[in-house]
Parts: structure tokens; sequence; C-alpha cells
């Protein structure tokens, strides 16, 4: 079956692209306008980026391709239109018919470097290889041509990325993608422009649509899916639940909310990321004396953002703080001021900060051993638990699980140690009236601030000491929030 494309009339819209809109039949044309992220916005020409829907039944899928093949086409590429994709032949349903010939990328090795970097890093953490040496006809590969102009493939000149996608959202296998990278004239971040534009319409191969917004309302503009432009820098795929959309919300293609980390976790298969952050403690310095108040600062940074630092004292985590935000470059390198907490006890204490990303990729900073105070000789110094040995204080390793009884919240593996009616257990989060979210013999109560799992009173129900059964809209509120925010 040949691709029917149908032209789409195009209003400017200052930073954003236009929603997609179904053009009839089985296959339809989606554009949209993308602008150069920073100081250069207000006079960068906007873009559209388009995709062609292929039915779902004219393409079945018997592999995933696990080669991303990023073509810069060294002495120009060769095109040519044909009803389905097959990057082994360079048939691509995106061209008009005939023939195109495509130039190759026109911004020099060193620029080009920078942009298959980018490229690896943003697929770094799924079992794909990124390379720019053409696979075996052999291999299963999808093709990402980042090189030439619109034109050269007959599509308009406003176009700066073009991407098959099927209609079902299953991965189209041995397809080929555009990135138009030579209509980036603008030097000012453009390898991350180029990098974000091939991502996205690699992404759209795969079976990914576009991203809005996170459930929160947070903007999505860290993810290559996204049509928007409110923050700036490299682009990755993050672990959040998002609503689709290009410059308002909607429905996703094939679900109502969109993933985008965790879809390509599960279509291609996970890897690990190359992407760490850094972190390293700038004061105080080692042997330095400290007191209650004292600022641990530390600076952290990473590629894909600093989700949390977490400041460790003698191992136990005492406090952690959210990354900072993104503004036009991404989000910068940071110094985060670490306040002591004031129940820390006197003693020798190692301090270690922990720099998180958003898939929790971490990396620990070196030691640094302070002494607050003086150094502990007893354990009756230090707090409830803890014991002393050459001068620190310091608990064991948590063994407590959920249900198990307890004395302090650090005995237990989620640091969480509540106590009802004289009666002190292990906790963890829950949602839900029932057990179906607790372990066995647990029951989800209601404790106003949020759910815990608890053992259930002798009648199989609770007491109001206890907290009471979860209401219908209680339980609704608490699963709209926990679906706004999901960890792996």
């Amino acid at each position: 079956m040949t691709p029917r494309r149908t032209a789409v009339g195009t209003e400017p819209r200052s930073h954003l692209r236009r929603p997609s809109q179904a053009m009839g039949g089985l296959t339809s044309l989606v554009i949209g306008w993308l602008v150069a992220v920073g100081p250069s916005t207000a006079t960068a020409t906007p873009r559209k980026t388009g995709l062609v829907v292929i039915p779902a039944a004219s393409a079945p899928i018997d592999v995933v391709p696990n080669t991303i093949f990023v073509n810069r086409c060294v002495g120009g590429c060769t095109i040519k239109f044909g009803t389905i994709d097959d990057a082994r032949t360079h048939t691509s349903t995106i061209p008009t018919g005939g023939t195109h010939a495509v130039t190759e990328f026109a911004w020099g090795d060193a620029e080009w470097a920078e942009v298959l970097q980018c490229m690896k890093d943003v697929y770094s953490p799924y079992a794909v290889t990124v390379t720019d040496v053409q696979p075996a006809p052999t291999v299963d590969y999808n093709e990402a041509i980042v090189a030439g102009t619109a034109q050269e493939i007959g599509v308009s000149s406003d176009f700066s990325g073009f991407a098959p996608i099927m209609a079902n959202c299953n991965p189209v296998d041995h397809a080929i993608s555009f990135s138009f990278a030579n209509m980036f004239t603008d030097p000012f971040e453009r390898a991350h422009e180029i990098c974000w534009t091939a991502a996205q319409e690699v992404g759209h191969t795969y079976g990914l649509d576009h991203a809005f917004e996170r459930f929160d309302g947070v903007s999505a503009c860290n993810d290559p899916m996204t049509y928007r432009s409110d923050c700036g820098g490299q682009k990755f795929f993050r672990d959040e639940v998002a609503k689709c959309g290009e410059y308002e919300a909607r429905p996703c293609r094939c679900s109502n909310q969109q993933n985008s980390h965790e879809w390509l976790s599960t279509v291609i298969g996970e890897a690990t990321s190359n992407t760490a952050p850094t972190v390293s403690v700038l004061s105080p310095v080692a042997g330095a004396a400290i007191a209650n108040g004292s600022v641990i600062h530390a600076l952290a940074g990473a590629p894909r953002g600093v989700e949390t630092v977490e400041l460790w004292l003698n191992g136990y985590r005492w406090l952690s703080v959210p990354g900072a935000a993104f503004g036009p470059t991404g989000q910068p390198t940071t110094d985060y001021p670490l306040t002591l907490p004031a129940e820390v006890p006197d003693g020798v204490i190692d301090i270690v900060v922990v720099a998180k990303d958003d898939l929790d990729v971490a990396t620990t900073a070196t030691t640094v051993t302070v002494t607050k105070g003086a150094p502990c000789e007893t354990a009756d110094t230090c707090a409830a638990g803890q014991h002393c040995e050459v001068g620190k204080c310091f608990w064991d390793p948590p063994t407590g699980v959920t249900g198990d009884a307890c004395e302090y919240d650090q005995f237990c593996a989620n640091a969480r140690c509540d106590t009802i009616d004289g009666e002190s257990f292990c906790t963890e989060d829950c949602r839900g009236s029932g057990t179906s979210t607790c372990p066995e013999g647990l029951e989800c109560l209601n404790m106003g601030n949020g759910g815990r799992c608890w053992l259930p009173d002798s009648s199989g129900c609770c007491s109001s000491g206890r907290g009471t059964p979860w209401a219908p809209l209680a339980f609704g509120a608490l699963v709209l929030g926990l679906a706004v925010r999901r960890r792996r």
C-alpha cells in the first residue's frame, strides 16, 4: 500500500509546533514547528517536522532493530521512494516519488563527533548500538539520515525532520528517518539541536509519540520527544509519566499517557547509561571541625541532569535535596548547600555526598572525615540505636522489614517506624484499602498523610485509633498522585 500524504496548512507559532491532524484513510501526515533553543530563539527561523503513519497490517515486525545507523551521507546519499521502508536499499516512504540526492553533513568532523556522541549518550540506557558505520545487511537496524535539507527529498523547505511511525506504535523494521542537519545554520547549541531532532525522529520509528508535560504539570521540555523549547541543553528520554501533545495536552496515540524511558526499555531492552553524574565535596575539608548549622557544599552535575543530591553521614542518609531547575541551556552544574541536621550527634563523621540522575544512576563523592564536637566514647551520647566505635556514632545496616516491631526509624529498611496505640512497626507506603499493595497479612490504612501497610485488628478491619479505611475519593486522589511521579 502506498502511504497517502496530504499537504496541511500551517500557522506560525513563535516557538512551538503544530498539533497532529489525521488526514483520512489509513495514513496521515503530522507537521509542526521547531525552533532552536537558547538566546538566539527570537531570531531563529521556525522549521516544521513531520511523520508518516504506516498502516499496521502493511509492515508486520518480527524483530526489534537493535542498531541505529546515524548516517552523515559522506559524499552524498541516494534515496528512492517506495511503498515500504528498507534502510538496506535506501528505500523510504517519506520522499516524493522518484530518486533523490541528499548532500552530506555540512558542519565538519568535530561537530559530527559531537552529534554522534550525543546520540550515543541519549540511547545509552537501552540495548541498542549507535554507530555511524553502515551495518551489514544481515543486521536489524534503523537508519537516521542526519544530513541534507528537506528540499532534497521533495518536501517543503520548512521541514527539519521526518520519520515513519506505525499506526499501532510497534517499531518499524529497517526504517529511515530524516533530520535535515544542513538547515541548522546557527552554531549556538547546533549540535544539541540536531541531536534533539535525530533522537526524536528515531524515537518515532520505535513507536514513541510527542511528549507535552508530566502529570504534575511540569514541562516535558527536557525529553527529546517534546516540541517544547522552554528549557534547553541535551535532552534525554525521561522516566516520567507524561501527557502527549505538541503545544497542548492530548491522549497519546496508543494509550492515554507515555513514559518514554519505560517504553524504550520495554521495546528495545535496558542497558547501562554512560551519563553518570559528577559530584565532589567543596567544603568542609578533611580534618575540619563542624557544628550544628554547618553547611556542606557539594558541586554536582550530570548530562541528564541531577535528580537528587543526598547527604550520608557515617553510612546513613540524613538529607536529600532535589536537583536544580532546567534553564535555557539545560541544568547547570550547581553548588548544593546541605545544612547539617540538628539531630546529628557529636563525634567523628564521615561525610559522603551522592548525586543521582532521573534513572537513579548514582555517583559517590570522595569521603571527607570531620569532627563535630568531641569524638564519642560510649553510645550514651549517640542517637537511639546507634553504636560508638573509634569516635563515630553509627547505626547498623537496617534489617527491619514491613511489619517488624521497631524502636527507631533507622532499624527499618524503609526508614519508617510508625507508632499507633503504643505499638511500633516498620511500615511502607501503600495505596487503596485492603492488602493488594501490602505484604501478606498487612492492610493499607489511611494515616492522614498517606497510606501505610499496617497490621489489621482482630475484627479484620481497623479501629478509629489505627486510622480509617480508604474512601473511594481518597483512593482516587492518591492513585492520581502516585501516577504523577513514577519511580523505577
